[in-house]
């Protein structure tokens, strides 16, 4: 008997392998497809030509799981973006770098007074975010009660009381105003309040006049890379290297881990989980399973209704996904020429963070098309092309191009299909692109498209949803996903959650897994 089956080699599923293996558990990996990853893996899409498939950026691993694993050993090496390049609706380009100077002047186009308050801006973020890095790696207080809740609930309001009255006015502003409300209070140009309010489209699904909508800011200031704050960048080999280093660092501590091993039940006996079910038919044992699938996925479809209560699965039924996207990868053939920039700027533009941003009141009008099942008719894109800064993804003199683009529906208005659309919707994509990049369709050899269903097909996120669920107020920290599922361990008896479905939420942090092994670790002992 194993001590731990872990359902899903994804990134958080491969960390709790690796953490519980590090501890001596005999641990065993099942993956549905033929590869571990999850969303996080480097494909060749098109001959000669390799790219991240779905995840595309680094930021949010922890550099003490990196640490704890031993990451850079197994081949982990990231590259920093020099900067961030944004592609305004109007045809207007701001580009931001590692030098004041520049930044300064590129901000003083639209107001004198907003380059400082950028700046101030940041330094608070990385003060209150501190804050919220400290309960990353930490199970979230109990609501029910109890002394470990207590001491959790404590740390917590120790590191709030390191806040001055003003940054913790801040925190609170953060969680309960609106994007568009936060940055009016901040900026006083509209381009910069659109820059940093449409930025909380990237890990949201909301109007950016709904209370919470800039908690998104956040993810900006918990990640780093090399030790650096406040910086993203790309993974040498793509976001495989990431998985490829996890499944390493699991296998050097003794974790089994088999692919082409889908899952279709866990086993509940007595009210435990007592192994799992595949899809084969045969049946294996353990003492404890963790999911690394969604809370959906995990609840309705590998524990199934009967073994819950009712309630519990009513809350699940319910339980809010939206961060349905299309995701497309181009090969190209030369380099991409901005319509705006050249030379030197240009050539750092290409190794920056790239995004398509529309105007604040198109994005607002894009996100209710998209409620509504209708597909908008201005996406927001973010843009990176890896190759730029590691040339080994394509042939020489070539690039690939990685695109993340919303809001888009899972559910289309009208009986519409996916799948007779998708192509007709990248087309559109292109096109808004190309009004910055103008040469993208003549060097483009191939492209790849995945919209909403094709992200569920493939990497089994339910509604196409990369965060395993909305970072909505109320689906975040004692409320992930329930409150009696909110530290890892659920109300089936050996059953774990340590996906992105549980605290604290989407990316490729690491976090939930190393959380969930700890979880683990305490209960069997």
């Amino acid at each position: 008997m194993h001590d731990v089956i872990v359902v899903g080699g994804g990134h958080n599923g491969l960390t709790t392998a690796a953490y519980l293996g590090r501890a001596g558990k005999r641990v065993l990996v099942l993956e549905r497809r033929d590869l571990v990853g999850g969303a996080a893996i480097t494909q060749e899409f098109h001959p000669g030509y390799r790219n991240s498939v779905a995840s595309y950026t680094l930021s949010l691993l922890r550099g003490e799981i990196i640490r704890d694993l031993e990451l850079e050993r197994h081949g982990l090496e990231t590259v920093p973006y020099q900067g961030s390049v944004e592609l305004l609706q109007d045809g207007e380009v701001v580009q931001f770098t590692q030098d004041d100077a520049h930044n300064q002047a590129e901000v003083a186009r639209f107001s004198n007074r907003d380059f400082d308050a950028m700046k101030r801006l940041r330094r608070q973020l990385l003060r209150v975010g501190d804050v919220v890095r400290d309960q990353w790696l930490r199970e979230p207080p109990d609501l029910g009660g109890g002394i470990e809740s207590l001491i959790a609930a404590g740390r917590a309001a120790l590191q709030l009381r390191k806040l001055d009255a003003k940054d913790r006015l801040f925190l609170v502003q953060m969680f309960t105003l609106s994007a568009s409300d936060l940055m009016e209070r901040w900026f006083e140009s509209e381009t910069m309040r659109q820059i940093h309010a449409v930025h909380c489209v990237s890990s949201n699904f909301s109007s950016l006049h709904q209370p919470g909508s800039a908690i998104p800011f956040f993810l900006n200031v918990l990640g780093e890379i090399d030790g650096q704050r406040y910086r993203w960048g790309v993974v040498k080999g793509g976001m495989g290297a990431v998985s490829q280093a996890l499944a390493g660092a699991a296998r050097a501590h003794g974790v089994e881990i088999r692919t082409d091993a889908p899952v279709a039940r866990v086993l509940v006996e007595g009210g435990k989980a007592a192994g799992v079910r595949l899809e084969s038919g045969e049946e294996i044992r353990s003492k404890a399973v963790a999911s690394n699938a969604d809370p959906k996925r995990t609840f309705l479809g590998l524990v199934g209704k009967e073994h819950l209560d009712p309630d519990f699965a009513h809350h699940l039924e319910h339980w809010r996904m939206g961060h349905a996207s299309v995701r497309m990868n181009l090969a190209l053939s030369g380099t991409p020429e901005f319509a705006r920039l050249s030379g030197a700027r240009a050539a750092t533009a290409l190794q920056s963070a790239i995004t398509l941003l529309p105007d604040r009141a198109t994005m607002e009008r894009c996100y209710h098309m998209a409620r509504a099942g209708e597909i908008p008719p201005e996406p927001y894109v973010n843009i990176q092309v890896a190759s730029a800064l590691d040339p080994g993804l394509a042939p020489p003199g070539h690039h690939v191009m990685a695109l993340l683009c919303k809001y888009y529906p899972y559910h289309l208005a009208g009986g519409k299909n996916w799948d007779d659309i998708k192509e007709q919707v990248a087309d559109g994509i292109i096109a808004a692109v190309e009004r910055h990049i103008p040469n993208l369709s003549r060097i483009t050899v191939a492209r790849t498209v995945m919209s909403p269903v094709d992200l569920e097909r493939v990497f089994g996120l339910t509604e196409g949803d990369i965060f395993h669920g909305r970072h909505d107020l109320d689906q975040l920290f004692s409320l992930r996903p329930h409150p009696a599922a909110a530290r890892y361990r659920t109300p089936v008896k050996g059953l774990y959650l340590c996906g992105s479905g549980a605290h604290p939420g989407g990316g490729v942090s690491g976090a939930p897994g190393h959380n969930a092994a700890r979880r683990i670790l305490k209960d069997l002992r």
